[in-house]
């Protein structure tokens, strides 16, 4: 394993950023995609609409890169509490291939959505919740970050030089304390 972490290691940090980026695209088509079936064929081609999902469209693209950087700055943390010795650009680049697999679950949610038939009724959102197609294309998408996050703990573990309990910790802390804060959001 530690082989094939200073494999990546060693390429070019353009690859791993191209793949953020390609990440974050299908994660913005995602998006796209779901709105679009909720929203009436005439209220998308009014000119407001369009001008705010081209603003959703940019922003969920520039919140991908951002969101790889900030999770891969709190695991960085959380590793250095387990006493890991290694510098965050060390871990930043090779902690962007992983998002390949989230990647392609969306894309295949994509692709799945692509092919859901709304029928005529004034509750979308349960004749949605209906549609197995859609159902799978959305579990695809929530559980597309359960292999990423099983990665990275590798990668930590490798580049970090901590055990993999510790390694395994530093992925779940920063998740479960992000998780904790919107559920306390939630509530007020």
């Amino acid at each position: 394993m530690n082989k094939f972490i200073s494999g990546i290691e060693n390429l070019s940090k353009w690859y791993g950023f191209g793949i953020i980026v390609l990440y974050s695209l299908l994660l913005a088509e995602f998006y796209s995609t779901v709105t679009a079936l909720f929203i009436s064929a005439e209220l998308q081609s009014e000119n407001i609409f369009i001008i705010f999902s081209r603003i959703s469209y940019a922003l969920t693209i520039l919140s991908g890169v951002i969101i790889w950087v900030v999770l891969s700055f709190l695991f960085h943390l959380t590793a250095l509490l387990f006493n890991g010795q290694a510098q965050f650009k060390r871990f930043l680049y090779p902690a962007a291939y992983p998002y390949f697999v989230p990647a392609v679950f969306i894309l295949a949610g994509i692709l799945l959505m692509d092919n859901v038939q709304i029928p005529e009724t004034k509750d979308i959102a349960a004749a949605l919740m209906d549609n197995a197609q859609f159902k799978l294309s959305m579990q695809l998408m929530n559980y597309s970050f359960i292999p990423y996050y099983l990665i990275v703990a590798v990668f930590i573990k490798n580049i970090y030089n901590i055990k993999y309990i510790y390694s395994f910790l530093s992925v779940a802390i920063p998740i479960v304390a992000i998780w904790g804060i919107t559920e306390l959001f939630k509530l007020v």
